[in-house]
């Protein structure tokens, strides 16, 4: 019953709304979504939302905006911020759809933009990391890096300098990834050794931005392969036995 409780509040609002009158006749789902749509692209013009789609709850429409998930009535009047909870199942409907949206953010980011470190074997898992050059437990991961690969464990680093845009950690991570040897000017800057610094086309902001979407605000922070997000350092073979009994979020 994880996060059930904090769920009650959401819950409760739902309930509530379910009791005040119904506006409008019942509609089709395609007249409900294209009417949120509209009252969205009205009151809220510069808002585009990712997805519309119905939920268990009559007149309740789930709205994926970037990587935010938000619940909206029929009538798109009022919209619930929280966790949704079915009481029945005593589970969240919401935590399993947060994970796929954020997969999804990171899916669209791209593996080109990614700075990827590959296991000599075959791959067992891929883990998301978001990193800070400056950060203690980042470059504890970092010094076991090899640990994690031979694992199999794919590692897929994203930079996010807490200290923000154009910090010492910001041009940091703008050099790692402007270096010809990725890898190498990453474990050099990780061990404090000093790199001369580099600048070219780089999706450092990008993801610092994607952090910031997701509600990152350490590092590291780790994503697994269902999308949940793990903060701080976990060693490599707790790791690895969590993500080995885990489903892949499309399996759920």
């Amino acid at each position: 019953m994880i996060g059930i409780y904090r769920g009650i509040g959401l819950a409760v609002s739902v309930v509530l709304f379910m009791l005040l009158p119904q506006i409008g006749m019942t509609q089709t789902t395609e007249q409900g979504v294209e009417k949120i749509r509209q009252s969205l692209m009205l009151m809220l013009p510069d808002v585009q939302p990712t997805s519309i789609t119905e939920t268990p709850i009559a007149n309740i429409y789930e709205v994926v905006i970037g990587s935010r998930l938000v619940y909206i009535s029929a009538d798109g009047r009022y919209l619930i911020e929280g966790e949704l909870i079915d009481l029945e199942q005593q589970k969240s409907l919401t935590t399993p759809r947060l994970q796929q949206v954020t997969l999804n953010a990171i899916e669209r980011l791209g593996e080109e933009n990614m700075l990827i470190i590959e296991p000599t074997g075959r791959v067992k898992h891929t883990l998301t990391v978001f990193t800070d050059i400056d950060s203690a437990y980042s470059r504890k991961l970092q010094r076991e890096i090899e640990t994690y690969t031979h694992r199999g464990i794919r590692i897929r680093y994203l930079f996010f300098p807490r200290a923000g845009v154009d910090s010492v950690s910001y041009l940091k991570a703008v050099t790692v990834w402007c270096s010809v040897n990725r890898q190498k000017a990453l474990t050099r800057a990780m061990t404090g050794e000093m790199v001369d610094p580099r600048d070219c086309d780089n999706p450092v902001n990008e993801h610092f931005q994607l952090g910031n979407q997701l509600g990152v605000s350490g590092a590291p922070v780790l994503v697994l392969e269902n999308g949940e997000m793990v903060p701080g350092y976990v060693d490599a073979e707790k790791l690895y036995e969590i993500m080995s009994k885990m489903k892949p979020q499309s399996a759920q």
